[in-house]
């Protein structure tokens, strides 16, 4: 099968939106593994070419397992970023994963013909080209996503918008400073489903969305949790994967960090909320 000259046109058209996001914001990731530096080995070509991962798996060791650990380990709208989904490109049936737990896995020939995925431990997800069809066996980077990243309006000090919008839901002050569009908080659930939603809210305590969000013009989603027993947490999606985030305003600090563990700091009442929604104080 030959390689079309536009697949990769193709495949980072689609994912322009988060490759150019990322490479803005917060730049390249880590280096690669050793693995795919330098001439490639025959277990690696055997695997980009072939899907077969047991040439690989007997010069690095680890463990031969489905493929379906690319989406469980990258997530599932990081994975579908780095393919093209139009053409049908998917994985081959097996992966490997190493001592280390970096992942291996061929895309299937549809468009490409030794091309794998590659997730290593800091969690970036790469799209390879082992160079096999070059005729170098030099492996490059074809397109990479950093799930884990944060974008630049949740690093350092958090503007005068994201506290808005993580103290009194009201995300106008934040599409001022960054663009984007305001949609209803559904958008969230929309996006990373139900389940993972829920996971990141007590819903004991009838944790929820305020009723708007904020989807950036690279895809990032804001949204404040309802101040129930919080009073400036807000959640992030990015490339499909959602956290929880603390804006560090009833800390003093407006630094903004990730929420691990819910912490109660009293709230505000829904009176107090509505009229911060109101008056965009």
């Amino acid at each position: 099968m030959q390689k079309p000259i536009f697949s990769y046109t193709r495949l980072l058209a689609s994912t322009s939106l988060l490759i150019l996001g990322l490479n803005a914001n917060v730049g390249l990731a880590a280096d690669l593994p050793e693995t795919a530096t330098g001439k490639a080995s025959a277990g690696l070509i055997q695997i980009a070419t072939t899907g077969n991962p047991e040439g690989l798996h007997a010069e690095l060791g680890g463990e031969i397992v489905v493929s379906s650990v690319v989406a469980e380990s990258a997530g599932e709208a990081t994975l579908n970023g780095l393919l093209d989904v139009a053409q049908d490109e998917h994985l081959a049936p097996m992966a490997l994963v190493t001592p280390d737990g970096s992942i291996y896995a061929m895309v299937a020939p549809t468009i490409t013909k030794d091309n794998f995925i590659l997730v290593t431990t800091d969690g970036v997800a790469r799209r390879m080209d082992v160079g096999n069809s070059e005729g170098t066996n030099m492996p490059f980077v074809v397109a990479e996503i950093d799930a884990q990243a944060q974008p630049e309006a949740v690093s350092g000090e958090a503007s005068p918008g994201l506290i808005q919008l993580a103290t009194t839901g009201n995300p106008e002050g934040l599409q001022s400073e960054i663009g984007g569009k305001i949609e209803d908080s559904t958008v969230v659930s929309d996006t990373v489903s139900i389940d993972a939603l829920n996971a990141l809210l007590d819903i004991n305590q009838d944790e929820h969305l305020a009723p708007k969000a904020l989807v950036a013009s690279d895809g990032t989603i804001y949204a404040m949790v309802a101040p129930t027993i919080t009073k400036d947490n807000f959640i992030l999606v990015i490339n499909g994967d959602a956290r929880r985030m603390d804006v560090g305003a009833s800390e003093g600090t407006n630094l903004p960090f990730q929420v691990n563990k819910i912490v109660s700091d009293g709230g505000t009442p829904w009176y107090t909320e509505f009229w911060y929604w109101l008056t965009g104080k």
